[in-house]
């Protein structure tokens, strides 16, 4: 039976080195010299001012991107719609505003306008009712002296004959004859047909009593002058052949005058 050898100092620091609790501390001794050497150089480098200003640069990037998160895309687009639409909404008002001053003024305008319109009209209407009424007056004078005037001259047409500057009782010419009819009713009239129609005045539309100037060769000086006796008749001393008497009119070239 053999001796068993006892196992020499070397064989036996061997096996322990190698044995998994050996193992176990080794690798937790070696972390720990890891972690120790990794927290003293980053202490080594963070005491440095090149480390300080890397971890202030690092540091403001994370703020950067912490701001740029919460200003995201969505963010912006929504505060630059309402931006927009609280321009828009002012805009829209000021708008409204001016618009609104605008329309005031041009109401008061036209209101202005329409007040000095009818002052205008009103004043109109007064001069017209006032040219009407003497108008009136002078129609009403004249229309009441007409029949005398026609029934003079009917009168003095009576028997009577054409003399060249006649003036009556028997024989006339064309303004001897008016003359002498219209001074029976009071009215003296010069004895000249251009005399007298210097002195009546103007009208349009004749009415019976008023007097014709009939104008020589259809234009020019007035050669003659008649009664008008109404529906296109005169009164009047014509001429040697047809004598005195109520003639129908005989020429266009007329204008009319009444005597007032």
């Amino acid at each position: 039976m053999s001796k068993h050898r006892r196992p020499s100092v070397l064989s036996r620091a061997a096996r322990i080195a190698n044995s998994p609790l050996q193992l176990s501390i080794a690798a937790g001794v070696a972390g720990t010299v890891a972690v120790t050497g990794t927290v003293v150089a980053n202490a080594a480098d963070v005491s440095s001012p090149q480390a300080e200003d890397k971890a202030g640069a690092q540091g403001a990037q994370n703020v950067l991107v912490t701001t740029a998160d919460l200003n995201s895309p969505a963010d912006s687009a929504a505060q630059h719609d309402a931006v927009a639409a609280a321009q828009t909404e002012r805009a829209e008002a000021l708008a409204a505003a001016r618009a609104k001053a605008i329309a005031k003024r041009k109401a008061a305008k036209e209101a202005a306008a329409k007040r000095a319109e009818q002052k205008r009209e009103a004043r109109q209407q007064a001069s017209e009712s006032r040219t009407l009424q003497t108008a009136s007056r002078s129609v009403e004078r004249m229309s009441a002296s007409a029949a005398n005037v026609l029934a003079i001259a009917a009168q003095a047409a009576s028997g009577a004959y054409y003399a060249h500057g006649g003036s009556g009782p028997t024989g006339f010419d064309c303004s001897g004859f008016t003359s002498y009819v219209f001074s029976k009713v009071g009215v003296s009239l010069p004895h000249s047909s251009s005399a007298q129609r210097g002195v009546v005045q103007s009208v349009s539309s004749p009415q019976p009593g008023d007097l014709v100037f009939v104008y020589n060769g259809g234009g020019g000086s007035i050669g003659h002058v008649a009664i008008y006796a109404g529906g296109g008749m005169w009164w009047e001393a014509s001429n040697p052949s047809t004598g005195v008497g109520k003639h129908h009119a005989w020429s266009s070239a007329v204008s009319y005058g009444r005597v007032l």
